[in-house]
């Protein structure tokens, strides 16, 4: 693996470094905050929307039925394949399940998880007092390769930010 940069998360109390797997996918260490966006249940969180940046069939991807991840703009942009929609895994303690990349996340936030991510992987899936607030969950995104997650396949989309 090679490193490539390293982000603080802002306001976290960590640096991750980010890598190049070396087979098309890159990976980094960090926190998982709960991301409801999208989900009939964005309202419960603050900084919650009801709209994500992937769309599905015309709707914001629904956080609280989809497994997936937000990344950071820094994490999107330094790549020249399609990033929202790709092929993710996260693993936590063990437990590991595909996902996708559905959302765009702020500048310099890492780790950043679904709602139904959360619950397959054991963490508590509420956005205000559920997530892992350490840097133990691993996060793998493979630009370019579309997401198949429970039979269902995501089309790749281009960020415009």
């Amino acid at each position: 693996m090679i490193k490539l940069f390293s982000i603080t998360s802002k306001g976290e109390g960590y640096t991750a470094d980010i890598f190049d797997c070396g087979d098309g996918g890159y990976i980094f260490t960090g926190d998982m905050d709960v991301d409801v966006d999208g989900s009939p249940n964005w309202r419960i969180d603050p900084c919650g929307q009801p709209d994500t940046t992937l769309h599905k069939d015309g709707e914001p991807i629904n956080s609280d039925a989809v497994p997936g991840i937000v990344l950071p703009p820094e994490c999107i942009k330094f790549v020249s394949d399609i990033v929202l929609g790709c092929k993710a895994l996260v693993t936590y303690r063990g437990r590991s399940s595909d996902a996708v990349v559905f959302d765009v996340g702020p500048h310099n936030k890492l780790g950043e998880g679904s709602a139904a991510l959360a619950r397959r992987l054991g963490i508590n899936p509420d956005p205000n007092r559920g997530g892992v607030d350490s840097p133990e969950v691993t996060y793998r995104w493979w630009p370019g390769i579309p997401a198949v997650v429970d039979g269902l396949a995501y089309d790749l989309q281009p960020y415009g930010g």
